[in-house]
């Protein structure tokens, strides 16, 4: 078991996720109603944590467009969290198809959603490791 909580391969989809809940609050559809309602559970105590993870995701974006203007040809998303749209790969391409990405977490779940998603992409990869543990 990791320091997380997490064994490598297992998904409980019957607590509720950071990486889901980031997801819902988001829009995202990769939740479950056990995300969504600790989602809004930490909305209701925090109602600007929407407008925090939508800035986060913005500031993604733009620093990914920045980087790769500038003439950054490989990235390493580290704790790339669950895909959601539009992703880092898809961002880089938008700027310059050529990018390679390769996203790491320690997440098992963020692993097989990022897994499913890949499969259509050839110059991007998953890896689940820890940064923790090098």
């Amino acid at each position: 078991m990791s320091q997380d909580g997490f064994r490598t391969g297992e998904i409980d989809t019957s607590r509720p996720h950071p990486a889901r809940i980031y997801d819902y609050l988001l829009g995202g559809k990769d939740n479950y109603e056990v995300d969504q309602q600790a989602g809004d559970q930490l909305a209701s105590a925090a109602p600007e944590v929407r407008i925090g993870v939508k800035a986060n995701r913005a500031f993604l974006q733009r620093a990914v467009r920045y980087v790769v203007s500038s003439g950054v040809r490989q990235i390493l998303d580290v704790g790339t969290g669950l895909p959601t749209a539009p992703n880092v790969h898809e961002t880089a391409h938008e700027v310059a198809p050529d990018v390679r990405v390769a996203y790491v977490d320690n997440d098992p779940i963020v692993k097989a959603h990022a897994d499913a998603l890949l499969s259509r992409s050839g110059a991007t990869s998953i890896v689940l490791a820890d940064l923790r543990d090098p």
